[in-house]
């Protein structure tokens, strides 16, 4: 059902925190931590309680493991897939594939100690999107995030929304050819510019990697993968 480790850069040290064992505490984490200084949190796309997956929170050493959150589906939410949450200092923010009130999908936010959860956008299909792989990005202001699905040509959104769960906003809808179709990953913040990847659609149907400024406005198509230099990328794009 998949373990939490940690390993020195070096190689050495290897030490497994964690077994997940399905109904108590998960399985199947499908996504990164994220580190707050003292604890490690993360999600499970199933298992739980409802087998609907998990919202968790451990220390770097293995000790002080709290299951957070079971999801139950609708119109909770549930299936968070390469989701890793993120923070606003106040909250943590993550998203799930299905469930919410349409169960298309949803944003979700908790804090630390396992209080306060509420979705805080619903994903309602058709122009709106459908499905969410990935995570939102926070930029002080807004999230930003993607939808695989769903939007004014069924292909995937691009949306920002505030962390109170006001001001939604569709920035874009992909295109397939002219700019890629189903986002599998999250968005990356760098110069006002959000950069991304699709795991389908542009010149060779294999995926893109784009920039769109934050405003929706600018949109660039800057590769097309055609198989030799790679295709449908699962994951987020970093920088150095």
């Amino acid at each position: 059902y998949g373990t939490i480790f940690k390993i020195k850069p070096d190689g050495s040290n290897f030490v497994k925190l964690l077994d997940f064992n399905g109904v108590l505490n998960g399985r199947e984490p499908i996504g990164s931590l994220y580190y707050d200084g003292s604890f490690l949190y993360g999600v499970t796309q199933r298992g739980g309680t409802n087998n609907f997956g998990t919202v968790f929170k451990i220390m770097p050493d293995g000790s002080g493991f709290q299951k957070l959150k079971d999801f139950t589906g609708m119109p909770d939410g549930w299936r968070p897939k390469f989701c890793t949450l993120i923070s606003d200092g106040t909250y943590l923010y993550g998203t799930t594939i299905a469930g919410g009130a349409y169960d298309f999908g949803a944003v979700f936010r908790i804090k630390p100690d396992g209080s306060g959860y509420s979705i805080i956008l619903n994903i309602s299909g058709g122009a709106n999107g459908e499905n969410i792989y990935g995570s939102v990005i926070f930029d002080g202001t807004h999230l930003y995030g993607m939808t695989e699905l769903g939007g004014s040509n069924g292909v995937g959104t691009i949306f920002k929304i505030l962390p109170d769960g006001t001001g939604y906003t569709k920035l874009f809808d992909f295109q397939s050819v002219q700019s890629g179709s189903a986002p599998l990953g999250s968005l990356y913040l760098e110069g006002g510019f959000l950069y991304g990847m699709t795991s389908l659609g542009g010149a060779n149907n294999k995926g893109v990697i784009f920039k769109i400024l934050t405003n929706g406005s600018g949109f660039t198509k800057l590769l097309d993968f055609d198989g030799t230099n790679g295709g449908s990328p699962y994951g987020s794009l970093i920088s150095q």
